[in-house]
């Protein structure tokens, strides 16, 4: 999995070098993280790769031919020390240096910072291009309380490091250019070219409504979704409910729905997260309704995958939902930890088929226009001034 092509290999090519450094898994290769070094040299001409521990096999690598692993070697064992003692050595030999993830936690912060310092200290005529999250600092809340102001400070000041910002939503671009006085570009995440299927449907899809995330957790508000479907199963006695993925934190959240609803035992159906692509792929193609009932995200990569394949969205009223969505335009929202509000959209979506199915080809056909991963590259392609 791992290339030994070597970073000075690379620089004496024709092609410019972009290197994503991030610490990543193999869920990561299909997200942004993955999908945008590919995109740079699957459309613009680029040398990519990523640059991080060594976390166990890359099969998703197969996702994205063409996307090179190196190791940054595990010294120390802290992930910002051996980076940027691994950018120390080989910022020469990196044209385009791409950043993650500034704004939510502190700690993000100061990674992103002393990647950048280190990046420019050793390669003062390279690039840094920062994607980032979409942020609620800069979505109307105020910044968390418990950041230290001296961490604020620092974020605003650090502006002059980076030579190209985006943010994935884009009612945030000018806040972000008002606060650092850069030129800051709309970039949502991409979707790979590589998973795209022909639309698949209502009429052959199953009667299922499906959600995708960390199970159980209290930004996914599982619990809401489950009370929602509950209330209204005796008017649905044709429709099931599947969640997939890991059930970290309220472990017994499939026992104790079962114990109150032993009913509904072989209607709601708990899932270990699937890991092969094309199995993900065709759950969702399958499902006529992704329900996305979380209390908070940043973008939302299950909500814009599953409207890429023709899922009709039932979600919470948060700002990423209402952007994938168009202000809901495709899709169904109600406020945060609204049972009945959620319960009442999941019924109206199970009941008027013909409906929700022209909503969802439009919000499948706006979604693959938004996030094409061609134009999203020549977004950043453009933005670095290439």
């Amino acid at each position: 999995m791992q290339d030994s092509t070597t970073i000075k290999q690379q620089a004496t090519s024709n092609k410019p070098t972009f290197c994503t450094l991030f610490n990543i898994g193999n869920e990561h290769l299909t997200k942004d993280v993955g999908l945008i070094p590919y995109g740079m040299s699957e459309f613009h001409g680029y040398n990519s790769f990523m640059a991080t521990y060594i976390n166990g096999d890359y099969p998703n690598l197969e996702y994205t031919p063409g996307l090179s692993i190196k190791e940054v070697p595990r010294l120390s064992g802290d992930w910002v020390e051996d980076s940027c003692a691994w950018l120390a050595e080989n910022a020469k030999g990196i044209d385009v240096l791409n950043l993650y993830h500034l704004f939510y936690f502190p700690h993000f912060v100061e990674r992103s910072f002393k990647h950048a310092e280190t990046y420019k200290k050793f390669n003062p005529s390279g690039k840094v291009y920062l994607k980032l999250d979409s942020c609620p600092v800069f979505g109307g809340r105020r910044p968390r309380a418990w950041m230290h102001p001296r961490t604020w400070r620092k974020l605003f000041r650090i502006g002059r490091l980076f030579d190209c910002i985006s943010t994935e939503l884009p009612e945030n671009v000018d806040k972000v250019a008002k606060t650092w006085s850069h030129k800051v570009i709309y970039v949502p995440n991409p979707l790979n070219p590589n998973e795209i299927r022909d639309y698949k449907p209502f009429s052959e899809r199953q009667n299922v409504i499906i959600t995708m995330g960390r199970l159980g957790t209290r930004q996914k508000a599982t619990e809401i979704l489950l009370e929602a479907f509950a209330t209204i199963s005796s008017q649905i006695p044709d429709w099931k409910l599947k969640l997939v993925g890991s059930i970290s934190e309220n472990m017994n959240i499939a026992s104790d729905f079962y114990a109150k609803y032993p009913d509904l035992s072989e209607r709601v159906i708990f899932s270990d997260p699937i890991v092969n692509r094309d199995e993900v792929i065709e759950l969702y193609r399958d499902s006529k309704i992704f329900a996305f009932p979380s209390r908070w995200e940043s973008f939302g990569i299950a909500l814009t995958e599953a409207m890429s394949h023709g899922c009709f969205a039932v979600t919470s009223d948060i700002f990423s939902s209402r952007s994938l969505t168009e202000n809901f335009r495709f899709g169904l929202g109600s406020k945060v930890d609204d049972v009945e509000g959620l319960a009442k959209n999941l019924l109206y979506a199970c009941t008027h088929k013909s409906e929700i199915e022209k909503l969802a080809i439009e919000g499948r056909e706006a979604t693959l226009k938004r996030c094409n991963i061609e134009n999203i590259c020549k977004s950043i392609a453009e933005g670095l001034g290439n």
